[in-house]
């Protein structure tokens, strides 16, 4: 090849380069782009962008889009090409969380079924017509999307039922599922609307996108956000709202004014402030479940990665936040810190399976395919899914299309074992703490997850600061009792966010504060030694919040010792001004009992695949214990009866067990220890320990050895 060839196609190459590649080198570049630099001269500026459409439709005709897209179009021609527009949501009463009961629930969730199949069905219509060029597809997007902004706002629902339900200062989810999909399916068809037809669109839109942002404000202060913070008045949804917001902007662009200012918000937020549930380590203050509203986030990012800004995907944050799957959620189900939506469980799902492998392309972290490859789950992959779940998830199969196509150009890259992690992780940001004895091999792993964090129990948290969830070699052992039907019911309010759900402490049968920012835990202490690592959570000021007299509780914290990546001992040390009974707590699944000769609980795995014996040690306490398999607050028996779940959820609403043992004497101060002994198969393990008078822990353990351990406030000695 002459030189001059070499370097013209050198030039071409660097030139088809994003400018993430390019700009990932230079963090301050990153932070002082300005919002408009990167925007596309031409419309369309998202989904399939502007000279983009000829390489889309070769994706899903002869490339690995394919398939998923062939499965799309099947079912809108099968199920929906010829369905009629619905009728628009009406309202059902008072719109308030609080004034939520069961069937109002079961409203409130109908309006978003209803707008998550309008616009599901407009996105599949508008993408098959971008492919196909039938016209057939062209009329059912713009039938769907014509027929979304004659719906109303602003309704008058003290007046009874009336149109109006999707407006997001009524119906928040109704209208989240329609903003985030109109406005970029009309970016796609605009020069196929007559004027009549775009000024529709855009009179409605400019409507609906106003009381977007003005309801984000509101609710959310996001213009006073910081990153890795709750001292603003933060809200869930107002925060997973701003892909939407940015991303409306960037497809409304040429068409109104206000998009421009959208767009500027969105950008600036991810620029400086994302995210307030999380800094530079990864975490995510509201929990596993609600980590994965990262996809939502993602997409902003993939459009940035699609128009070439150096932004997509550049912060620290987003190298680190896959890592907190990674170390906290475990291919099988299992309970996990926050609120969830299976039926109080969590596992690695198929759509977070799927997100892994996208961001291992992304980020070329072979990390990521490995752990994308542990997914058991039955339920099929989002993108074989087609057009099922338009009524109740997000994303859908399109979605995933549309963003595998967007990184389809870069390589997977080859898997790295997970066992080349350390094995344990400590996230300061949110304060969470993940340690295993086999990370990324379920079936032989002792995963022990402890928790104090700075966020407190407000949002999606809950009064748990101390607690700690223990799963072994694939089983659900010491749980987070923590079943949700719909938010702020009467189980999930009284029962699940409580701390008497939790693997904790009880003063008096009083727990710490629920719902509050100022119920907050802090890990003091975070430390690695060859045989053992020492963590230390004080959950002090959660504990007082919830006191009349908020001087009575001095001290209530717990140190967490995982020894020989094979066993825990805590350390709970309870000081108070005035004496008070101590309630300890464990949870289990099914199977969980008390021996009082020996002061220890046995919990047996749902499967019988692994037990865990806790021995409880506190010289001079004794203790009055009960074992129940009734929640003092029922599950709503609409979701425990069998059969009433929804498609999405795997898990069962079944009863658990609960022991508590409450001191029979009150005292002003307490130590207690436990040892934490998890064992493979169904016979639970003999693990004995004394206590002696000068503090000495002897273990007698089941693998025929003997440790000596001892702990104060500084310092450790293990022999």
């Amino acid at each position: 090849m002459k030189p001059r060839v070499r370097l013209l196609r050198l030039l071409c190459l660097l030139a088809a380069i994003p400018a993430l590649a390019l700009a990932a080198s230079d963090p301050a570049s990153v932070a002082r782009r300005e919002p408009a630099e990167s925007v596309p001269a031409k419309a369309p500026r998202t989904l399939v962008l502007a000279g983009r459409l000829d390489a889309f439709r070769a994706y899903c005709t002869t490339g690995a889009g394919a398939k998923p897209f062939a499965k799309i179009r099947a079912d809108l021609d099968a199920k929906y090409l010829a369905l009629s527009f619905p009728a628009e949501p009406i309202t059902y009463g008072d719109p308030s969380p609080s004034k939520r009961d069961s069937d109002k629930a079961d409203k409130w969730r109908a309006v978003q079924d209803q707008c998550g199949i309008v616009t599901g069905i407009a996105e599949a219509a508008t993408l098959c017509w971008l492919v196909t060029g039938e016209e057939k597809y062209l009329t059912k997007a713009k039938e769907f999307l014509l027929g979304a902004c004659a719906w109303h706002f602003a309704p008058d629902w003290k007046s009874g039922a009336v149109v109006g339900a999707t407006d997001i200062y009524y119906n928040d989810e109704g209208h989240f599922r329609l903003w985030r999909k109109l406005p970029l399916i009309y970016d796609q068809i605009r020069d196929r609307l007559t004027p009549a037809e775009k000024k529709t669109v855009l009179d409605h839109f400019r409507i609906r996108g106003q009381r977007s942002a003005e309801w984000i404000e509101k609710e959310g202060a996001i213009s006073k956000v910081t990153r890795n913070s709750i001292d603003s008045d933060l809200s869930s949804h107002p925060v997973r709202f701003m892909p939407m917001t940015g991303l409306a902007g960037l497809a409304l662009w040429d068409d109104l004014p206000e998009a421009r200012e959208w767009w500027a918000y969105a950008y600036k937020f991810y620029r400086d402030q994302f995210t307030p549930w999380g800094g530079d380590d990864g975490g995510w203050g509201e929990g596993n479940a609600y980590w994965r509203g990262t996809i939502e986030h993602a997409a902003f990012q993939d459009t940035l990665l699609s128009i070439g800004d150096p932004l997509a995907y550049a912060s620290t944050f987003w190298k680190n936040s896959p890592l907190f799957c990674v170390y906290h959620v475990q291919p099988y189900l299992h309970t996990t810190f926050g609120d969830t939506s299976n039926a109080g469980h969590f596992n690695l799902e198929p759509a977070t399976a799927d997100y892994f492998e996208h961001l291992a392309r992304v980020q070329q972290n072979g990390f990521f395919r490995s752990y994308a490859a542990l997914c058991t789950d039955p339920r099929p992959p989002p993108l074989e899914k087609g057009l099922t779940g338009l009524d109740r998830t997000y994303p859908i199969a399109a979605e995933f299309l549309l963003r595998n196509f967007i990184a389809a150009e870069k390589p997977l890259p080859p898997a790295r074992p997970l066992t080349e992690l350390p094995p344990n992780r400590f996230f300061r940001d949110v304060g969470w703490v993940s340690l295993h004895s086999a990370l990324g091999r379920p079936a032989d792993d002792i995963h022990v997850t402890f928790k104090a964090s700075p966020y407190g129990s407000f949002s999606h948290s809950h009064a748990d600061q101390g607690a700690f969830i223990l799963n072994a070699y694939g089983e659900s052992l010491a749980i987070n009792s923590a079943y949700r039907e719909f938010h702020n019911s009467p189980h999930h309010d009284q029962w699940t966010r409580q701390t008497k759900s939790k693997n904790l402490l009880l003063l008096d049968g009083t727990g710490q504060l629920p719902k509050s920012k100022k119920s907050t835990g802090k890990i003091t202490r975070y430390e690695e030694q060859p045989r053992y690592v020492w963590t230390t959570g004080d959950a002090t000021t959660a504990y007082a919040a919830a006191q009349k007299d908020k001087k009575n509780v001095q001290r209530v914290t717990r140190d967490l010792v995982f020894i020989d990546s094979r066993y825990v001992v805590l350390r709970d040390r309870v000081v108070l001004a005035t004496p008070a009974k101590l309630s300890w707590l464990l949870h289990a699944e099914k199977s969980l009992t008390w021996d009082a000769t020996r002061s220890t609980a046995t919990i047996v795995g749902p499967a019988g695949k692994a037990t865990l014996t806790a021995q409880v040690i506190a010289p001079g306490i004794e203790w009055h214990t009960s074992v129940t398999d009734q929640f003092p607050v029922p599950v709503d028996p609409k979701y425990a009866k069998e059969g009433m779940n929804a498609a999405f959820i795997t898990g069962t609403w079944h009863n658990q067990q609960h022991l508590t043992a409450e001191t029979t004497t009150a005292a002003k101060e307490f130590t207690v220890y436990t040892v934490l002994w998890p064992e493979r198969g169904a016979k639970p393990a003999t693990a004995t320990a004394t206590l002696t008078l000068d503090g000495t822990l002897t273990l007698s353990r089941p693998d025929g050895k003997t440790d000596h351990f001892t702990l104060t406030d500084t310092a450790l000695a293990l022999k």
